[in-house]
């Protein structure tokens, strides 16, 4: 990549926080009972949110400025949801991991800084629909639609090729992720916080979610 691109990518700008921001962050939160190891489910953080967002703040721009993601954030309760077929297959079942209300709040406040700085210098492709503000999958399913009655109208054939990954989060390299981040000018205590938030986070909770799973299926 950096012998295709001679210009690097302009640096991200990672602004502090307000009480302001992390207080509208805690209300865009859905009102859910649902709890990680905590027991604080967002709902009972909303009711709070005037009389927490203060030191929250005060935690968030601690995050920032050290570039590093508490571990005990990363912690999360794995329940298993079976799919199809037999439930003592581990395979056949799917871990969904509740993690802590208030580590929802750090991980809001990173992306919309990330997505700010891919937004400003250009770096998403337009056919990125997912996680993008003012863009839905109905926008997605729109031009699709539209360039197949519009090639049938032309006399023309249409063909598609559908990918679907299995375990999709699991495919993704952190190490190539990390160096995609550091090109597109994602550097210092920013790129460290992305690489602590990453670091151990797939394997413990993979692990856990196996061990989980195992249990609850009465295997050894």
């Amino acid at each position: 990549m950096e012998q295709a691109f001679n210009n690097p990518y302009p640096s991200m700008e990672c602004k502090c926080t307000t009480t302001k921001e992390i207080d509208q962050v805690i209300k865009s939160l859905k009102t859910k009972n649902s709890y990680g190891y905590d027991e604080i489910s967002p709902k009972i953080l909303k009711i709070s949110g005037p009389f927490i967002s203060f030191p929250l703040n005060y935690i968030c721009n601690k995050i920032l400025l050290w570039g590093k993601f508490p571990d005990r954030l990363k912690y999360a309760v794995i329940k298993p949801l079976r799919k199809n077929g037999d439930r003592c297959e581990v395979s056949n079942c799917r871990p969904v991991s509740l993690l802590t209300s208030f580590s929802k709040i750090f991980e809001m406040v990173m992306q919309t800084r990330i997505l700010k700085h891919l937004t400003k210098s250009n770096l998403l492709s337009t056919e990125q629909y997912g996680f993008r503000m003012r863009l839905k999958t109905d926008n997605a399913i729109y031009k699709l639609t539209s360039g197949i009655l519009n090639a049938m109208n032309s006399k023309l054939l249409v063909g598609g090729i559908l990918c679907d990954l299995v375990k999709t989060f699991y495919c993704v390299d952190h190490y190539t992720l990390l160096f995609k981040l550091k090109f597109y000018g994602i550097s210092g205590k920013d790129l460290a916080l992305y690489h602590s938030y990453l670091d151990n986070v797939l394997e413990q909770q993979y692990m856990t979610a196996i061990t989980v799973i195992k249990f609850q299926a009465g295997l050894k």
